[in-house]
């Protein structure tokens, strides 16, 4: 059977989008799932998400890594933090039981397989939460991670950062639905984008596909009710911005 990787990051406790995704990922036949962090925060429904996601991970269906918002539900994380997210982050641990955080807890920083390396931030110094935005920071994630493939989440903006003739890490901007070739003979670092809360000017979800065999790559992006993803933020009493940049994408 072939092997076809679903790649999700920043679900930001979001119902709506995971649910779209999901139903999206089995029409593409995707067949492992990969959870790239922030499983939690900024939306409204922190306790959903980690049942369903435990209980995938615990059907060896999927994996998770631990996200910046995963650890601030049980360390102290309002320095590196706004006031929204905080403001989440305290909503949301008062939502979730022992072993909703114990589950968290038990997560990954990072993960190295036989090619492919997840993470959720860089797998460069990856417990300091760094993004990869541009090409310096994809080289260091790629050397840090020795692999061919390193798929990471964090920044909310998909991305595919590939290696040239000279090494370094070249930005490209990719179409939702194109099969991206990604040969292993080079490095190539993915960001998958936010599942929860996209960032671009687009509110419809974000995750990517990866078939390791076919050496192909495909990002994707899937409507959603984010107008009722909107509205139980706005139920919960969380700040009115969260719910704004559900609707607007920004």
């Amino acid at each position: 059977m072939t092997e076809r990787i679903g790649l999700f990051a920043d679900l930001h406790s979001n119902l709506e989008a995971f649910e779209a995704c999901m139903s999206k990922a089995e029409e593409l036949g995707v067949n492992r799932m990969v959870f790239l962090g922030d499983l939690v925060g900024y939306n409204a429904d922190p306790v959903a998400l980690i049942e369903r996601i435990a209980d995938l991970v615990e059907s060896k269906k999927a994996i998770a890594l631990l996200g910046n918002h995963d650890e601030a539900i049980f360390k102290d994380s309002r320095n590196q933090m706004n006031a929204h997210a905080n403001a989440a982050i305290e909503w949301t641990k008062a939502q979730l039981n022992d072993s909703h955080v114990q589950f968290l807890k038990n997560l990954p920083l990072i993960l190295h397989e036989e090619n492919i390396c997840f993470v959720h931030a860089s797998a460069h110094n990856p417990a300091n939460w760094n993004y990869v935005t541009d090409s310096m920071s994809a080289w260091r994630c790629a050397q840090n991670s020795g692999k061919s493939y390193t798929f990471v989440g964090h920044a909310h903006e998909q991305a595919l950062f590939y290696q040239s003739a000279v090494g370094k890490l070249i930005r490209f901007s990719p179409r939702p639905g194109d099969e991206i070739p990604v040969l292993r003979h080079r490095q190539w670092v993915g960001v998958v984008g936010s599942l929860g809360q996209p960032r671009d000017g687009n509110p419809e979800a974000c995750f990517a596909v990866f078939e390791p065999g076919a050496e192909v790559l495909t990002f994707h992006r899937v409507p959603y009710d984010h107008f009722s993803a909107a509205e139980k933020v706005r139920r919960a009493g969380l700040p009115e911005e969260l719910a704004n940049r559900l609707i607007t994408g920004k």
